[in-house]
């Protein structure tokens, strides 16, 4: 076990909010892995439920867990982020209280980290279980983005930005994490923030799947349906209508081109891409502005 004077490796964030009845087995599958140069912080976002007991026993029991709470609760990206101030580790991964971690996936990752620094994230390829753990599926999730232009690399990437970003669960290097807007108050926010990734490094996704992804009732996607509630969720101050969801992600791509440290050449091969991209979406780019002119308040018409 890692001198507890010695900084960690990687630092393994698990933000939780009324997680009791899978966080015991997150958490004992990241105190499973055999590399365990690593520390383990908990960020409880105001739990109402036996959420604060379990995180206290496993800090009482691996000197390596960290526990902290908000008073109140901040929403998803608050919480997310905040994990990424906290951490000491050069390399960096979220986990979400209801998944688990096969023990040889941080080793795998820190692996490639190590080995090649032009690696920004690596990831396993995700298995999906169910609430009693069971094995469902298997699927590669395709962003295995090893080009060297970094306008190569975000091309790839727009036609694959939808459904799930199983790679926001990766192993980041850290100082390129801070570098980001991570986590943004916003539905599909993780989508944006793997754009910005691969903007600012290479991706790799390991051959073997050593990450298990949990489908249940109460997994944030399904117990925020609509794309109102899905803001709530990241950002529980929210009091506006159903936001502009599409158009927030073509704003967001721009400032990130508009952020990254790349060439100016660049970032115009990556804005031709974002115009094709836009295109794609356009059906849904109009449906967002025709609900926002019928639903304005009289006086904005």
């Amino acid at each position: 076990m890692m001198p507890a004077h010695l900084a960690p490796t990687v630092t393994i964030g698990m933000p939780v909010y009324n997680g009791e009845r899978y966080l015991a087995e997150a958490i004992e599958s990241v105190l499973a892995q055999r590399f365990d140069q690593l520390e383990v912080i908990i960020s409880d976002n105001a739990s109402t439920d036996g959420t604060p007991d379990i995180c206290r026993r496993y800090e009482r029991r691996d000197r390596r867990i960290r526990y902290v709470r908000n008073e109140r609760n901040m929403g998803a990206a608050f919480n997310y982020n905040r994990l990424v101030d906290l951490a000491r580790g050069r390399y960096f991964k979220w986990m979400a209280h209801d998944d688990r971690c096969h023990p040889d996936l941080i080793g795998a990752c820190v692996d490639v980290l190590d080995h090649e620094p032009e690696v920004a994230l690596c990831y396993a390829p995700t298995t999906f279980i169910d609430e009693q753990g069971r094995l469902l599926r298997t699927i590669r999730d395709g962003f295995h983005f090893r080009e060297r232009r970094p306008s190569d690399r975000f091309r790839r990437f727009l036609p694959l930005a939808r459904g799930w970003m199983n790679p926001v669960f990766g192993l980041y290097r850290t100082d390129v994490l801070r570098q980001t807007q991570r986590i943004g108050s916003y539905p599909s926010s993780d989508m944006i923030l793997i754009a910005e990734i691969a903007l600012r490094g290479a991706i790799h996704e390991l051959s073997e799947s050593l990450f298990y992804r949990r489908e249940h009732r109460e997994m944030s996607v399904r117990a925020n349906p609509s794309a109102r509630e899905r803001q709530r969720w990241f950002d529980p101050s929210y009091q506006g209508r159903a936001p502009m969801v599409h158009w927030r992600w073509v704003m967001e791509y721009l400032r990130i081109i508009r952020r990254a440290p790349i060439h100016p050449d660049e970032k115009v091969r990556c804005a031709l891409a974002l115009t094709r991209w836009v295109k794609w979406t356009r059906r849904e780019l109009f449906g967002e502005m025709v609900m926002a002119v019928r639903y304005a308040p009289a006086w904005r018409r």
